[in-house]
C-alpha cells in the first residue's frame, strides 16, 4: 500500500488551519542546511532516522525520495495558505546546490505532461525520470523494492503515447461514462454538523458567530457530497468532437489532457492508458472495460 502525506512535512492542521509543526519545521530547516553543506539525500535520510524523526506516522523509515521532495517544496517559503518555514536565502542556496549537481541532459518540454501522469503499472508508485547514465533517459518507480525501471528515449516515449492516443481516438466507446447519480444521502460529517447546529440553536444563549460558522460548514459539507458532473460532460463533448472532426494533433492533446488519468509503465515495457472513467487501453492497443488501479 502506498503511504502518502496529505499535508507536507513540516506542517500540521489545527482547527481547520495549517500551522507549522515545531518539530518537523525545525527538521525542514536542518535538512536544507545539511544539503547546502554538501550532504547527499541518502545521508540526510539516515540522519533523520538517527534523530528519531518520522516522515510518516506509521514508520520511522526515511529514504532519499522523501528528502528530495522536501528540498523541492516551495510551500516552505509561505505559498498560499502555508505559513513560511524557510527564509528565501536558505531555499535558494539549496536550489543552487541542486542545480550544480544536475548536469544531466535537460528534459524536453513535451515530456513534462507525461511525467505528471506517469505511474508504475506494477505497484502504482510514481514513475520518475533521470538521465544519469551517460545522458540516456531512465524511467523508474520511486517505491523502494520495486524493480520496474527501463531506459527509453524521449522520442520513443512520445511516439508510443501518440500511438496509444490514436487508437483511443479510433475507439470512442472507451469514453462512455454513466452520468453520476446523486444519492441524496448526506455524509456522516454533514449529519454530525447538522446535529451540532440543532444543539447550538436549542441553547438558551447560543453563540451567533459559532452558529453561523456551523451552518456554513454544514452547507459546504453537503455540497461536497454532490457528484462532480464536469468530467462527465467534458468526456461527452470530447467524444462528440472525435465523431464529428478529423483527428489531428490538437485533438489528441485534448484527449490526453481531459481523458487520460494515468500513463502506466507496464512490467513488459509498454504504456497502458488509464482513463478518468476507469477504463484502460492496454499496451498492445486492446481495450479493457475496467482495470483496477495498481496498489
Amino acid at each position: 500500500m502506498a503511504w502518502q502525506r496529505k499535508i507536507p512535512f513540516g506542517y500540521t492542521m489545527q482547527k481547520g488551519e495549517l500551522q507549522c509543526n515545531p518539530t518537523e519545521s525545525a527538521a525542514v530547516k536542518e535538512i536544507f542546511r545539511l544539503y547546502a553543506d554538501g550532504m547527499v539525500y541518502s545521508k540526510i535520510a539516515a540522519e533523520m532516522m538517527r534523530r528519531g524523526l518520522c516522515y510518516h506516522s506509521h514508520t520511522a523509515e526515511w529514504n532519499k525520495h522523501m528528502v528530495k521532495r522536501i528540498l523541492e517544496n516551495e510551500r516552505y517559503l509561505g505559498e498560499k495558505e502555508y505559513p513560511p518555514i524557510l527564509e528565501p536565502e536558505a531555499f535558494l542556496r539549496a536550489q543552487l546546490v541542486r542545480g550544480e549537481k544536475n548536469t544531466y541532459t535537460p528534459c524536453p518540454d513535451y515530456i513534462g505532461p507525461i511525467r505528471e501522469k506517469a505511474v508504475c503499472g506494477v505497484c502504482g508508485g510514481r514513475m520518475l525520470r533521470d538521465t544519469r547514465a551517460g545522458g540516456k533517459p531512465r524511467w523508474y518507480c520511486e517505491k523502494e523494492g520495486c524493480t520496474n525501471r527501463r531506459y527509453i528515449e524521449d522520442e520513443d516515449i512520445r511516439t508510443a503515447l501518440s500511438d496509444r492516443l490514436n487508437v483511443l481516438a479510433q475507439t470512442p466507446n472507451l469514453l462512455d461514462w454513466p452520468l453520476p447519480q446523486n444519492t441524496n444521502e448526506p455524509t456522516l460529517e454533514a449529519v454530525r454538523i447538522r446535529n451540532e447546529v440543532i444543539r447550538e440553536l436549542n441553547k438558551a444563549e447560543s453563540g451567533p458567530e459559532y452558529t453561523k460558522m456551523l451552518i456554513l460548514a454544514c452547507a459546504a459539507e453537503q455540497y461536497s457530497g454532490l457528484p462532480d458532473y464536469m468530467p462527465y460532460y467534458q468526456m461527452q463533448r470530447l467524444k462528440e468532437k472525435i465523431l464529428t472532426q478529423s483527428i489531428n494533433a490538437e485533438l489528441l492533446r485534448e484527449l490526453f489532457t481531459i481523458a487520460v488519468q494515468e500513463i502506466q509503465f507496464t512490467a513488459h515495457g509498454g504504456l497502458r492508458l488509464r482513463l478518468i472513467n476507469g477504463k484502460t487501453l492496454e499496451a498492445d492497443g486492446k481495450e479493457d472495460a475496467e482495470c483496477p488501479k495498481a496498489q
